[in-house]
Formats: structure tokens, sequence, C-alpha cells
């Protein structure tokens, strides 16, 4: 699954690139921002993989200009509950204090609660992480429990507080892009083949649009 929109791309995180991710996920700049905290091995790396590459769980790189610049995702823990947990992180030191890091979340937000049907997404932000937790409130999120054992925050928001808090950035977003439009399934490429593994049990709102040829 491909996304191109407000002039980014976000590409469906495959085998390919579990290295690409573990290597910036290990640099010291990335892991200190992460609730854990030791380097990740190469053995970790695939089995974190093969545990999240279900149609349950939405990892996608970041290009910009055909360059990978970082990772966002949204994990749903039922269809049925429609509530995902999300998180992004940027590697590219360049792209991190640039428009890009905003722009991918909104595409993504946008996925998951319009297109995904998502009814409240969450994130667990470090207690000490106060840019990350400032970035989360800009689109909306709230601070429903704070977990003092673990020093973090749990956060949630939902479609109609994401439409009212991120109005303004969403508009900045398609200005800025000169693409009026909201992200649609017309934004979403497929493969041509289904993936092994992939796509087999989704809700038929979303197997209307998710389809393959036999």
């Amino acid at each position: 699954m491909i996304i191109r929109k407000y002039g980014i791309t976000l590409q469906r995180l495959t085998e390919a690139d579990i290295e690409l991710v573990r290597h910036h996920r290990n640099s010291e700049l990335i892991r200190k921002r992460m609730f854990y905290q030791k380097l990740i091995t190469e053995e970790e790396q695939k089995k974190w993989f093969q545990s999240i590459n279900n149609d349950f769980n939405y990892y996608f790189l970041i290009l910009h200009e055909e360059k990978k610049i970082g990772l966002i995702h949204g994990n749903i823990e039922s269809y049925e509950t429609g509530i995902s947990r999300g998180g992004i992180f940027i590697w590219e030191p360049t792209a991190m204090q640039s428009h890009l890091p905003i722009i991918a979340s909104v595409c993504a937000t946008d996925l998951l609660f319009f297109l995904v049907k998502i009814k409240r997404s969450l994130a667990e932000v470090r207690a000490d992480n106060k840019i990350a937790l400032e970035y989360n409130q800009k689109f909306g999120y709230q601070i429903v429990e704070a977990l003092s054992d673990d020093e973090k925050y749990v956060l949630e928001l939902t479609p109609e507080i994401y439409l009212e808090t991120a109005k303004t950035i969403r508009e900045m977003v398609k200005k800025i892009n000169n693409d009026p439009s909201e992200l649609s399934w017309n934004d979403v490429e497929l493969p041509r083949e289904k993936p092994a593994g992939l796509y087999d049990n989704l809700p038929s709102h979303l197997a209307e649009y998710i389809k393959f040829k036999p």
C-alpha cells in the first residue's frame, strides 16, 4: 500500500526496509526518546516485523522527494472497537525541523479516521518528552491518563476533536501543497498482487476498496 498526498509518500513497510528502520531506531537521537531504549538486534527486528506485518498494523515509511525520512504507524486493537495506537519518528535531520512530519501525521491520521474508520486513536508519550507531548496536542490529543510508575502519558484523539483542533493545520497542509482535496481512496495505490498474509480479514468497508485480481 502506497499513499501519495500533499507532497509526500507513505509506503507500507516491507521486510526489505526493516534494517534501515533498525539502524535509525538504534541511533542515540531516536532511542533516548523511546520507552524501550536497548539496542535492537537484527533477529529482534525480524521477529518484530513478523508480529506487525498483518491487517491490524499500518506501518509506513515516510518519503519526500523519494528519500526515506522516517516511520509512522497506527496499530489497530480491533476493527470492532475502532481503537488504534500510533506513533512517528523522523530520522532525517533537515526533515525534523520542517513541515514534513506534520504532513505525514495529517495523512496517516486522515487515513485511519476517515478511510479505515477508526473511532479513537491513542498515543503514549514519555513524561520527559515535552516536544512529543506538545506535538500531539497540536492535533487535538488530550491526556487521559498519567502513569507515574512508567513516567508516561496516555493521550487520546477522536475524529471530531481532530477536525476541530487540527483545522488550521490541515488547511495549511492543503495550501502549501496547492491541493484543497481531502485524502481519499484515489490517493491509495495497492500492489498488483495481494501480499502474502495481508488483507485477508478486512471489515466490509475496507474490503470494498482493497481488492486484488484472483
